[in-house]
Formats: structure tokens, C-alpha cells, sequence
């Protein structure tokens, strides 16, 4: 039996919901009853549930306030919104902290027996990979790939194989996708195999609970990428995989430790397939797809979207062109517009959808080595630079998109003009304090440190290194707490609700600001608003 914890602050409610459904019969015992949020939250800390039926609005602490507090503190309780009023801001908000369903109360009983049948399949299906996980997982990645590889000579047998571990099913109609992280390779190297390795679990956990637990396909982990099978009709697919996808990079965004991990992912849709045949075929083309993540990277694109024929190339002396014009400015001090000329050229070469990394790695390095050369006959090169350039040439070698090439090319000019410039430390102060008090003025709107960068007449590089050089902090350390600390005083105000001030502060997603919070100040908003109440 599965665990359910009603909350209502109804008494007729509290009286009626745990006699009037036959819980025992689809599954759950109610283990409790209480009034309202707070009285549940004291009851989770000393009894463990698998689902809560909760009303929406109760006074003081209401259900969305509930559920987003679960999903913070107990991720693997199912909370199901029960209300009187078919408001769809209340769905949305919902939706948005975390909760599994929705039910009005003027459904009646069958609509209740209906949803939490459902969820008890769940719960089943999530309580089955958690015993025996790894060993599934190894069992779907071994078996297809060998569906794969040997699609025409499978007997009966192997075809039965891999359909008991859920793969596949004769005469069902197959989409498939591939997620990949755009910069795997370099993650490894930066944060190591066991991160990475982190993050291929998250992803694969994810997309697991999405889709499989919700029947609309088959999740095998293959390596650095992850295949979906899907089974939805034609008519829901694309809708789906987007939602799918977009919610899963804002999960993503969550699950970073810090501003450095790059957790943009790509995901690449194959065409429809009848049989094994054109499953293995639409494999083929998806996975050759994402070499060309160089330049599509960060986005959900369909496999004949692309010329997996095409390899583009710059010539020797495009080369040379672009390398002189790029030493000028160096040579020339002009910062400001060596960025600007980076960023356009990163362009450029995204726009010719350059495949070829070899050529572009080449073009980097070689830029970094004349940067060098150049700085060593100025008489401004350190051996502290010359390490730096050192490691800058092996990092470059595991990026995998332009757009992180660029990234780190632009990193590297900041630190060859700290050389060639005996910096106004003046001025650089004035920067940075106009940045900050632009910041908390403005804090609450979708802050960028683009936009900030454009308000102090800078490149947006060039103030994160201002920042880390005067504050110590990068830019988005500094902007949250300013968030935060904005957020507790905000908490001592209880006519406030904690979704209400996640949006006063800056962020649009409840339960982000949630878990944010729990991070920065090692309490819940609501903990915190109990701890340090008035």
C-alpha cells in the first residue's frame, strides 16, 4: 500500500475524502489528515508519504506553498492539487512548483479513483527501476546496440530480449531522439568523469520519470548521449518532446554548481519508424546529426534540418586574413573592439555551419600561439602567462562547440590585455561601482550581464573580470545575493506567499527560487520564515 497524506482546511472535507474513496482498493491507505500546510509539513518530518491530496487555498500556508516545500524537502512525494476553483493560474503556478496533478472538487469521486490509479502506476514503476536500475540500464544500452548493429540477422529470441527490458514492441510506430550535452568532453576535463557522470544520471533520471514512467516511450542510456524511443501518436509528439526538452534545461539550470559548468544540451529528432529497419536507419541519421552540434548547439532540431553531407572550410588565406586583422587590434590596444570582432566572427562561423572542430580548434591555437609570440617580443610575456596560455591550448582541445571556443578565446584576451595595459584602477573602480548599483536597483527584472555591460559601456567579458577581480564574486553570485537577502526580509512579512516573492525578487520559477534559497542559506524560504518570524 501506498502512503497518502490528505490536507484540508475544510472540516467537512477532512470528514469525508479518507471514508467516501475506497483508497485500500486502487492502492493507498491515508496515513493522516491535517488542517493546513503547516500542520502537514510537522507530520512529513516524522512520517514518510508517497502522495498528498492537498487543497489549494487554506489560510497562512497554502497548497502551493505545500508543494513546493515537498518537492524541496521530500523530491519524491507526489503532490496533487485539489480544488473547488478551475483557475488556470492556480494549474500553471502549480505546474511551475512542482506538482504531479490537479483535481477539482466537482469532479467527484471518479475522477479521484481514476487519477490516483494512475499514480499508484507510477509509484510502481518508479519503486521497479529503483531495485533494479543498474542493472537494467546496463542491459538496454548492451542489448541496443546490438539491436543496431545486427537489426537483419535478429531472431526471434534476441527480438524478445530486448522487448522484456522494454525497448521495443512489434507493430508500433517509433520516433526516436537523441539529448546530448553540447560540452561533455570538456565537462569531464574541467570537473571530472564523476560529475560528469552525475549529470548523465540526472538527465537519465529525468527523462525517465517524463517519459517512460508516463508511458510515452523507452529511455536507453548510451554513453555521452541518451536515446528516447517515443510512442505518442504523431499528432502530440511534437508538442511533447518540447516541453519535454525545455523543461529539462531549465532542470538543468537547477542542477549546476556554479557559473562555469556548461550544461547547454542538443537534442535531434529522427523521422518515424515501422519496423526494426527504419528504427536502426533513423539511429543512424540522428547520431551522425550530432556532429553537428558545433554549430547548433542549445536547441531541439529535426535530423533533415541538416547536410550531414557538408563540411565546410575556410581557406589558408581566409586564415591568414582574419589572423593579421586580429593582431592589429592586440598590437593596437583596442579592446573593445576585439571583442566586438570575436563575437562577429563567432557568428560567421556559426552561421556557415562549420562542422570541421579540427580546423576551428587549429584556427584557436594558432591565434593563441601568435598572441604569445607577439606579447614575447613586446617584452610583456610571464612565465604566470605563458602557464596560462599553456593550459588555455589544452582546454581547447576538449571544447566541442564554437560557441565555447569563443568563450574561452574572449577569457584569454582579457587576461593578454591586463598585460599590454597599465590598467586605470580608477576607473575600473567607477565600473564596477556603477555596475553594482545598477544591479540593486534593478534586480527584480530579468538581469543579464549583457545588459549590465552595455549600461557601464563594456564588454560583458571584461566586467565579469572586473567583478572577480575587485568583489572576488562573479556576476551571478552577486546578483543573487542580492536576491536573497532581499528575499529573507521579504520572508518576515507574512502577508507575503513564498511564489509571490520568488517574483518580487527576480525569479520567474517558484521552485527554483526554492531550492536556490535552500542552497544559499541552507533552510527552506518557509524554514526560514518560521525560524526567523517577528
Amino acid at each position: 500500500m501506498y502512503k497518502l497524506l490528505i490536507v484540508e482546511d475544510e472540516e467537512i472535507f477532512r470528514r469525508v475524502l479518507p471514508t467516501i474513496i475506497d483508497w485500500n482498493s486502487i492502492g493507498f491507505e491515508v496515513a493522516g489528515v491535517c488542517e493546513n500546510g503547516y500542520k502537514a509539513l510537522e507530520f512529513l518530518d516524522k512520517t514518510e508519504v508517497d502522495a498528498i491530496l492537498t487543497d489549494i487555498r487554506m489560510p497562512v500556508f497554502n497548497g502551493l506553498e505545500l508543494a513546493m516545500e515537498v518537492k524541496s524537502r521530500f523530491p519524491k512525494t507526489k503532490v496533487t492539487l485539489f480544488s473547488a476553483f478551475n483557475e488556470f493560474d492556480y494549474a500553471r503556478k502549480g505546474i511551475e512548483c512542482g506538482v504531479y496533478g490537479y483535481i477539482l472538487k466537482s469532479d467527484g469521486e471518479d475522477e479521484i479513483v481514476n487519477h490516483f490509479t494512475k499514480l499508484k502506476g507510477v509509484l510502481q514503476k518508479e519503486n521497479q527501476i529503483r531495485m533494479d536500475s543498474d542493472d537494467i540500464w546496463r542491459q538496454r544500452e548492451t542489448l541496443f546496440k546490438e539491436m543496431m548493429e545486427n537489426h537483419s540477422d535478429m531472431d526471434e529470441k534476441a527480438v524478445a530480449r530486448v522487448q522484456r527490458v522494454g525497448i521495443f514492441v512489434k507493430n508500433k510506430e517509433y520516433r526516436m531522439t537523441l539529448f546530448r550535452i553540447d560540452e561533455y568532453k570538456h565537462m569531464t576535463f574541467y570537473f571530472g568523469a564523476d560529475r560528469a557522470r552525475s549529470i548523465q544520471e540526472f538527465i537519465r533520471g529525468y527523462l525517465y520519470e517524463n517519459i517512460e514512467i508516463q508511458n510515452k516511450g523507452s529511455v536507453i542510456s548510451l554513453n555521452e548521449m541518451i536515446c528516447v524511443l517515443w510512442t505518442l501518436p504523431e499528432k502530440d509528439f511534437v508538442q511533447t518532446v518540447t516541453e519535454v526538452y525545455e523543461n529539462l534545461k531549465e532542470e538543468l539550470v537547477m542542477y549546476k554548481k556554479n557559473e562555469e559548468e556548461c550544461l547547454e544540451i542538443s537534442c535531434v529528432i529522427g523521422s518515424m519508424a515501422a519496423n526494426l529497419q527504419e528504427l536502426c536507419y533513423s539511429y543512424i541519421c540522428i547520431r551522425d546529426a550530432i556532429l553537428h552540434k558545433p554549430y547548433i548547439g542549445n536547441c531541439m532540431i529535426h535530423y533533415s534540418e541538416l547536410d550531414t553531407n557538408s563540411k565546410r572550410i575556410f581557406s589558408f588565406m581566409e586564415e591568414e586574413r582574419l589572423m593579421k586583422e586580429i593582431m592589429m587590434l592586440v598590437t593596437g590596444k583596442e579592446h573593445v573592439k576585439l571583442m566586438e570582432y570575436l563575437d562577429a566572427l563567432k557568428n560567421q562561423f556559426i552561421d556557415s555551419k562549420f562542422t570541421d572542430m579540427d580546423m576551428i580548434l587549429g584556427f584557436a591555437v594558432k591565434l593563441v600561439l601568435t598572441i604569445v609570440g607577439e606579447l614575447g617580443e613586446m617584452g610583456k610575456k610571464t612565465d604566470a602567462f605563458l602557464e596560462k596560455s599553456n593550459y588555455m591550448i589544452k582546454e581547447l582541445g576538449y571544447c566541442e562547440t564554437i560557441v565555447m571556443i569563443f568563450k574561452k578565446l574572449e577569457a584569454f584576451t582579457i587576461e593578454v590585455f591586463d598585460l599590454l595595459n597599465d590598467e586605470n584602477n580608477m576607473k575600473n573602480r567607477r565600473i564596477v561601482d556603477e555596475a553594482l548599483a545598477y544591479l540593486r536597483k534593478n534586480y527584480s527584472g530579468q538581469l543579464s550581464l549583457e545588459e549590465l555591460a552595455r549600461y557601464v559601456n563594456v564588454h560583458p567579458v571584461h566586467l565579469s573580470r572586473l567583478f572577480s577581480k575587485d568583489t572576488g564574486k562573479t556576476f551571478k553570485h552577486i546578483l543573487t545575493e542580492v536576491r536573497i537577502e532581499e528575499a529573507k526580509r521579504l520572508l518576515k512579512d507574512i502577508n507575503y506567499r513564498v511564489y509571490e516573492i520568488s517574483s518580487m525578487v527576480g525569479y520567474e520559477k517558484p521552485r527554483y527560487f526554492s531550492e536556490l534559497f535552500r542552497n544559499v542559506t541552507g533552510l527552506t524560504p518557509l524554514e526560514y520564515r518560521e525560524k526567523y518570524k517577528g
